[in-house]
């Protein structure tokens, strides 16, 4: 079951920006709220659409502080807070990512309001045929199920995902993404991507890479076992 979100783009809304992108459409992020700034965002927030924008620092400049303010990649995930709780120093929320966005113009902070916002533009997703689609979700299920990677934990819930039928490939790739992607360049890489196949294949790279070393570790351990025996 599909739910329709209403987003004002003519408005800006709040930007939360972290080292890495740690929300994708469709996926849902736990997130503690404490620094003032994006407390003050979160309340904001709340009172209103309950909607902030998943932004990406685009370089190491955060770690000196915030002064200047440090640069942002340009494409974020946009999220609807779907669950909160105030705590003693903040909040903690689940965040769901609805969609991509670009980063059109700044908002910066300024006496009353501690935090950064923009104007976004909605980052249309390029879709493919279905012909195509179809062969896109086979050959990722190949790959979760006939190779090393079906050992992982994670990788049971997103194929009972694609057992389902409820999800549509492309869905089940911004599941996928979020559940077995770790490295955080190519996390952004499918986050900035607009084409759907492009995801794919960047998604497809990173579970062949992945399977790759868990066939190492797999012969590594193998190797170890019978030095061990050799031994003794």
């Amino acid at each position: 079951m599909s739910e329709t979100i209403r987003v004002n783009f003519k408005k800006p809304i709040p930007l939360f920006p972290l080292p890495e992108a740690i929300l994708l459409p469709q996926s849902v992020a736990p997130l503690h709220i404490f620094e003032p700034r994006y407390r003050q965002m979160v309340e904001r927030a709340l009172d209103g659409a309950g909607q902030i924008a998943m932004a990406c620092f685009s370089g190491d400049e955060w770690k000196q502080g915030y002064e200047p303010l440090p640069g942002l990649r340009p494409v974020t995930c946009l999220g609807q807070i779907v669950q909160h709780q105030r705590v003693s120093d903040g909040f903690q929320i689940i965040l769901h990512g609805i969609c991509r966005a670009r980063i059109s113009t700044m908002v910066e902070p300024d006496g009353s309001t501690l935090y950064r916002s923009a104007h976004l533009k909605p980052l249309i997703d390029q879709g493919s045929d279905s012909i195509q689609l179809d062969s896109v979700r086979a050959e990722l299920e190949s790959l979760l199920c006939d190779t090393d990677l079906s050992q992982m934990q994670s990788v049971g819930m997103v194929l009972k995902c694609m057992e389902s039928q409820q999800f549509d490939t492309t869905t089940l790739l911004e599941i996928i993404a979020a559940a077995l992607v770790r490295d955080t360049d190519r996390r952004y890489e499918i986050l900035a991507e607009s084409s759907v196949t492009g995801r794919a294949d960047i998604i497809r790279d990173e579970l062949l890479r992945l399977e790759h070393l868990l066939l190492l570790a797999g012969r590594q351990r193998r190797e170890d076992g019978d030095y061990n025996v050799s031994v003794n």
